[in-house]
């Protein structure tokens, strides 16, 4: 509710100063006004968002243990898909499809470790991308039939997601 409030105070006060400056001469207690409604508004959204984290975190839903099982299952269906890559490629490829389908939802579940702090978040982030865009890489390579690129990539991919799961386990 208070992003909501918030979001609906930013607007107000955007629309006002944009209105109160657009005068000749622009009204300044009117603009000063709408900018306090602004900032306010600014407040509000920030600490309705925070408030949803924790309630996010608090119901379960991501957070780092939900994190941490999804990278451990994709961990070890790579490690199947590196031992069976070479005896059956279409179906490695698929597998591997199945398992960036699965990690797409990565991203939204980890929102709530923002609590824990945005360097934090940012570097598990930046890990998992490099990660998710790796395992992209070898399955299009797998598509292509470019074998050796294709392990290149899944090889780098399973060790950004092991390096993504120790930043998790640090903070445990």
């Amino acid at each position: 509710m208070k992003k909501f409030i918030g979001n609906i105070m930013l607007t107000v006060g955007l629309v006002g100063g944009a209105i109160a400056s657009a005068r000749n001469p622009p009204l300044w207690t009117a603009l000063g006004g709408s900018l306090a409604i602004m900032g306010v508004g600014i407040l509000l959204r920030r600490q309705g968002e925070k408030e949803e984290l924790h309630k996010s975190a608090a119901q379960g839903k991501g957070g780092k243990e939900e994190l941490k099982r999804t990278l451990e299952t994709a961990i070890a269906e790579i490690e199947k898909i590196m031992e069976e890559r070479e005896k059956d490629l279409e179906k490695a490829r698929e597998h591997l499809g199945k398992i960036l389908e699965t990690l797409e939802t990565f991203a939204e579940k980890a929102q709530p470790l923002r609590i824990e702090g945005i360097r934090f978040y940012g570097e598990v982030m930046t890990s998992f991308s490099k990660a998710e865009r790796h395992l992209n890489r070898a399955w299009s390579a797998y598509a292509d039939g470019y074998v050796k690129e294709g392990d290149t990539y899944l090889e780098s991919g399973y060790s950004q997601l092991k390096e993504t799961s120790r930043l998790l386990n640090s903070r445990i």
